[in-house]
């Protein structure tokens, strides 16, 4: 997947960055908030290290710079998807398998790449920064908002109840 020719879409256009002479790959903005600031400060962490790694790449760093923010996105995504899954689990979320299968599919090429990244198999390109920009982009608007809608039925058939009693 890493591969292929990924192109940004119109929701991923670049835009310039006040933190530097590069243009961010992921900009967020308010259509990307979920509700719940735990989530949605862990999503806007992930946009910054999305954009630290494209930077990086623009600069051509060397493997010893890069490597260090390729592993900290890694593990810092693992550490989100964790506690993402935590909230679904305690909600009985009824999508939560597909969606742990969704974050285990990014988390297991995440890990291939950084692998191969080591080994010398391969190199990091702006392709690799537009697929985790547009799959977090992605993502956020349709899988983690179809969590949110789930929360606010439960919250309204739970007001529901209650106002029934």
């Amino acid at each position: 997947m890493f591969s292929e020719v990924l192109y940004p879409t119109k929701a991923s256009l670049l835009t310039l960055s006040s933190e530097g002479p590069y243009m961010d790959i992921a900009k967020w903005n308010k259509s990307y908030e979920t509700g719940n600031k735990v989530v949605d400060a862990q999503h806007q962490q992930l946009f910054r290290m999305v954009n630290a790694l494209h930077a990086a790449i623009l600069e051509n760093r060397s493997k010893d710079l890069l490597m260090p923010t390729l592993e900290k996105l890694a593990n810092y995504t693992i550490e989100h998807f964790h506690s993402e899954e935590a909230l679904m689990a305690e909600v009985n979320y009824p999508a939560l398998a597909v969606h742990k299968w969704k974050h285990e599919d990014l988390t297991h090429e995440v890990e291939e790449l950084v692998g191969k990244y080591k080994s010398g198999q391969v190199v990091l390109t702006v392709t690799l920064s537009n697929f985790l920009a547009n799959w977090l982009q992605h993502h956020i608007k349709e899988d983690d908002m179809d969590l949110v809608r789930y929360l606010q039925a439960q919250a309204k058939s739970a007001a529901a109840s209650s106002s029934g009693s």
